[in-house]
């Protein structure tokens, strides 16, 4: 693990925390008995637990790691704000039985593990769209340079003219995926495949013709791409 800036800002910032925190429920006599001791416990036990889990969190670079962490500093914040409320209740609070205090700092204890565990699905689901998106922002762009590289492989100035109007369009196409928009996407590899032969032949009609078709398959893809949104 390494130790960033800000993660060490972070740890200071814990520390400091704590280090108040025991000066103050030290400093006033609460009674030293089972409440105090159970509220004590789990409120540092929820400093103990937020921090190394705010470790793992942020143990990410890109941009997905800021929209993960935003709900899990959601479930974190609330987390200490409710324990030490209830810690510091329970120290004062010294009639109520034991038991039901250790009852309701575990019911909050779960509650908080339960919500890191759905905001951890969460990133999961997050990462797996942004891999696909990369992916099909990829493919897009690749498709783009290869257009792009036709125009410099042939002389003809009306072909040159449709391959650029092409490159331009998909440039601005949707890179969304998805199942529904396989059949299209394959029809407009095809065409590629054959554009790339006929300007490699200096087939200039032809070349015109499968610009034309793919610059409808890349409408006919964008259409579909507002529809599935």
């Amino acid at each position: 693990m390494i130790f960033t800036k800000n993660r060490m800002l972070s740890l200071a910032t814990m520390f400091i925390i704590m280090a108040v925190y025991n000066v103050v429920v030290f400093v006033i006599p609460f009674s030293r008995g089972g409440g105090f001791w159970t509220g004590y416990g789990f409120t540092m036990l929820a400093m103990i637990l937020t921090t190394s889990l705010g470790f793992y969190a942020f143990d990410r670079r890109s941009l997905r790691s800021k929209v993960y962490g935003v709900p899990f500093l959601f479930v974190v914040r609330w987390y200490i704000i409710i324990q030490v409320i209830v810690g510091l209740l329970q120290m004062i609070l010294t009639f109520i039985p034991a038991q039901y205090m250790i009852a309701a700092n575990i019911i909050i204890l779960g509650a908080f593990l339960i919500g890191v565990i759905i905001v951890e699905v969460g990133k999961d689901e997050i990462e797996r769209i942004d891999k696909k998106v990369k992916e099909k922002v990829f493919y897009i762009k690749s498709l783009q340079v290869d257009v792009e590289g036709m125009v410099h492989k042939t002389s003809d100035g009306t072909v040159k003219k449709v391959l650029k109007d092409l490159a331009e369009t998909i440039r601005y196409s949707d890179s969304m995926s998805s199942l529904q928009l396989a059949a299209i996407e394959n029809k407009i590899e095809s065409k590629f495949a054959a554009l790339a032969e006929t300007v490699e032949n200096a087939n200039g009609d032809a070349s015109k013709a499968l610009c034309d078709e793919l610059q409808q398959l890349f409408a006919e893809r964008n259409r579909k791409c507002k529809i599935l949104k």
